[in-house]
């Protein structure tokens, strides 16, 4: 396979290069573009059509996003750029050379007032973030009706800082022995990019072969967990002391959240082998590993 890669120097993106790593690659990154990856700007719509000219892949993974609800709301022309114009570009050259795309979309598409969300229920996003990413996978599905929508939830994965997912930053509060509350309002899925990945390649043959593998699909992990919920686990699992920590019953501040945006993963489990591992062992893992090289 001749495989695209967009944000491959992101979380997801890492995970994504790994897993096809076996392939014909071209990894694409822009301000943390690596020695091996191809340095492209997403915003730049000469060089992203001509690039998909000249790789002429046949399927494009677009996992770059700005991602981050608060600061989508505070860089609303940023955002609207790669989240909605670039998408819109890449959907388009995608589909003028024959490549599929898959988009990474996110829950944060549904208010979470009625979950489980199935992958024809109603959209209404509440922040600038979900209406962005919206409005990506309406350009994705005008392009093709042969492209890809994959919505996933809040991701983590082997960081290289802490601030890279929200869940591994959960780890500063374990930190700060001053009492305080974390949110426990608002029900999260958390999702190992390493799941996303590895499922992604399970599912990459057929995607190429089958012309009824397009429209939207869900991908979720299987366990539901407040924030709250997953500070005591890290702590339960690297041994540090969470009683200063206490639950927070009401809704966040800032940008608006879904309270629970429950991704129902029924499509994509009649096509292929969707891999879901646990929580607890992966998040040890991987802090255990970063407090180790810090």
């Amino acid at each position: 396979m001749n495989i695209m890669i967009t944000g491959a120097s992101g979380l997801l993106g890492r995970a994504c290069t790994n897993a096809f790593a076996d392939q014909q690659l071209t990894a694409c990154a822009w301000s943390r573009a690596g020695g091996k990856d191809l340095k492209l700007d997403l915003t730049d719509e000469a060089a992203v059509k001509k690039t998909i000219e000249s790789i002429r892949p046949e399927l494009i993974l677009h996992t770059a996003a700005e991602r981050k609800p608060d600061q989508c709301e505070n860089q609303q022309e940023q955002t609207q750029a790669l989240n909605v114009d670039a998408t819109r570009v890449l959907a388009e050259a995608a589909a003028g050379t024959e490549a599929k795309l898959v988009y990474i979309s996110t829950d944060y598409v549904f208010d979470g007032t009625n979950p489980p969300y199935t992958v024809d229920a109603a959209c209404n996003p509440l922040n600038f973030y979900g209406q962005t990413k919206r409005a990506g996978e309406e350009a994705v599905l005008q392009a093709s009706e042969q492209h890809v929508v994959l919505r996933v939830p809040i991701l983590y994965g082997d960081v290289e800082t802490l601030e890279e997912s929200p869940v591994t930053t959960l780890l500063n509060e374990l930190l700060d022995p001053t009492p305080h509350a974390v949110d426990d309002w608002a029900v999260r899925y958390p999702t190992y990019v390493g799941d996303v990945a590895q499922t992604l390649r399970n599912w990459a043959e057929k995607l190429l072969n089958n012309p009824q593998s397009c429209g939207i699909y869900h991908l979720s992990g299987a366990e539901a967990l407040t924030k709250y919920d997953m500070a005591c686990i890290i702590g339960d699992v690297l041994h540090i002391d969470h009683s200063h920590l206490s639950p927070d019953p009401e809704p966040p501040a800032g940008a608006p959240r879904p309270k629970n945006s429950e991704l129902d993963i029924s499509r994509l489990r009649q096509e292929t082998v969707v891999v879901q591992t646990s929580f607890s062992t992966n998040i040890q893992r991987i802090l255990t590993q970063l407090l180790f090289q810090s």
